[in-house]
This record gives structure tokens, sequence and C-alpha cells, in this order.
């Protein structure tokens, strides 16, 4: 009988147990249905547009470039559906894409992928889109044209700060590769050498010379893995010109305080010797005073003397 007791405490404790789990459940369940989530108010993001491999943007990248077949037409996107405002095209693997087709109304992703193309004007290439070089890495596998493999010279040349005309070229055949090419962005490659890896740079080339076509701080990358001394670029120039300017400031103001310290000084030194002149001239003054003073009393001493022995002589 106690035995029995015990457990039907047992069964009642488990039971109030339960009872008590599904009223938090309900609760929360009601608290939730009452709240009102607000909606997102934030900015737009374009909408990621995967483009099929006949697409209009792929006909001058494909003549210019000529592109691979096995290039992944597939995985290009871009963040317009109007060809007009296609500028940049990027490339994402198979998977996110998926994920991007798959969730375009779920998740709001704000950047993803690799640039491969920029839209361009006409004056600066002939070919629409140019090559980028964030993702020349990963294009310059699938060129077929453009693209140049060149010796250490020529691309230390290319990487000087001025460009170089096409006939100081010394790679063989190189010069005359590029003569007769249009105004546009092409590929110089550089292979391993010893412990330097291999890499790619985008070369902006003119009818008569080529210059590196990317940023200060990559150029200055790509010369210290060369072992050249890096470039001073636009923003240390800047800093250099503040600092310069700041010390012109000081030194003016330094002179301009030992300039106003001389002249305080030549100032106080004349107010000196004014005074000095005007006592002086005060002492000379009261000089004459006092000698017209003993020279008035000299001549009425002598007049007094002249008259004493005039009346001794009338009296003898």
């Amino acid at each position: 009988e106690v035995k029995n007791e015990g457990e039907e405490v047992k069964e009642d404790g488990e039971e109030k147990e339960e009872q008590k789990k599904d009223t938090i459940h309900t609760n929360t369940n009601l608290l939730v249905d009452s709240l009102k989530f607000k909606k997102y108010s934030g900015f737009r993001e374009d909408p990621y547009l995967f483009l099929d491999k006949d697409a209009d943007a792929f006909t001058p990248i494909k003549e210019w470039y000529s592109v691979k077949e096995d290039f992944p037409f597939d995985n290009i996107f871009a963040r317009s559906s109007e060809n007009t405002k296609q500028r940049v095209l990027s490339v994402a693997c198979r998977r996110i894409r998926d994920i991007i087709q798959n969730n375009e109304k779920r998740i709001k992703i704000i950047n993803c992928g690799l640039k491969l193309f920029s839209y361009c004007k006409p004056s600066f290439s002939i070919c629409p889109y140019r090559i980028v070089q964030a993702g020349i890495h990963y294009s310059a596998q699938f060129l077929g044209s453009r693209l140049y493999t060149v010796c250490r010279d020529d691309m230390e040349r290319a990487l000087s700060a001025a460009g170089v005309p096409k006939h100081t070229l010394t790679t063989p055949g190189l010069a005359e590769q590029l003569t007769g090419i249009p105004t546009m962005i092409i590929v110089f490659h550089l292979p391993t050498e010893g412990l330097r890896p291999e890499f790619w740079i985008c070369i902006f080339s003119t009818e008569n010379n080529i210059k590196s076509y990317v940023t200060e701080d990559e150029k200055n990358h790509f010369r210290l893995l060369l072992g050249m001394e890096p470039l001073i670029t636009v923003r240390e120039k800047r800093k250099l010109d503040a600092m310069e300017k700041y010390r012109e400031k000081k030194r003016l103001e330094n002179e301009g305080i030992r300039e106003g310290g001389a002249v305080k000084e030549g100032e106080e030194e004349k107010d000196g010797a004014e005074a000095c002149d005007e006592q002086g001239g005060m002492e000379g003054a009261e000089g004459d005073n006092q000698g017209l003073e003993g020279l008035e009393e000299d001549v009425d001493q002598g007049l007094e003397v002249k008259e004493e022995g005039v009346e001794r002589t009338n009296g003898d």
C-alpha cells in the first residue's frame, strides 16, 4: 500500500509538470501572436540577374578577347535587367547562384561575387567592357587573345610612373604583336620565377604607348614583388604637402613674433632716447637759468663796488 501511494504521488507530480509546460507554451504562443513585427524599411537592393550564354553583353567580350568555350557564362550576373545599366559583370560559383535564385524573396544579399568586366566609354576602349584587375587572376585563364607573356624588364617598364613606348619592349615579338592594337585594356602575364609567384596586370594600350592600369597601392605591391622601390602615392604626397605648409606657416609665425619683438625693442629704445633728450634739455635750461642768475649777481656786486669807490673819491 505504501508503495502504491508513492507511485500515485509521483504520477501526480509528473501531471502537474506537464500542465505547467503546456501553460508556458500556450502563453508564449499567445504573446508571439500579439506582437506586431515591423517591416524592413531599409534601402532596396538591386536584383541579381544571371545572364544567358547568348546575352548581348557577351558579344563584344567574345569578339575582342576570344573567350574560351569553357568560360562559366551561366555564373555571370549583373545587378540590373536593362542592358544599358549592366555596368559590372561578376562571377559567382554554382552553389551561390542556386542560393540566390532560390531565396530571392527570403533573404537580402548586399554584395557577392568577383568582378570580371566593367563597362567603359568608347573613347577609352573600343570594347565596351574592359577587364577588371580584381578578377584578372580568374578571367585570364579563359582569354584566347589580348593576353601576352612578358619578361621581367618589360613588366618593370609597365609598372613605371609614366607610360613607355611599345617599340622599347624587349620581349621577343611583343612589339610586333602590340602594333595595330586599338585603344583598349590588355593583359600582361609574368611567369613564376623562384619564390616569386606569377601575376597578371591590366595594361592600358594606346596607339604607341602602354601603361599599367591598376591602383597606386596595387602598383607598389607588384613593384615590391619585383624588388623595386615603391612610388609615392597621391595620398602620401598630399600628406607631405600638408606637412610642408604647416611648417611654413609655423616659420612665418615665428618670424612675425621675432620681428614684432625687435620693433617693440626699437620703439622702447627710441622712447628712452627721447626721454634722455628731454631730461638733458631740461637740465641744460636749468643750468642756463642758474648762469644768468649768477651773472646778474656779479653785475649787481660790481655796481655796488663802483658806487662805493665814487663816494670815497668825492670825500677825499
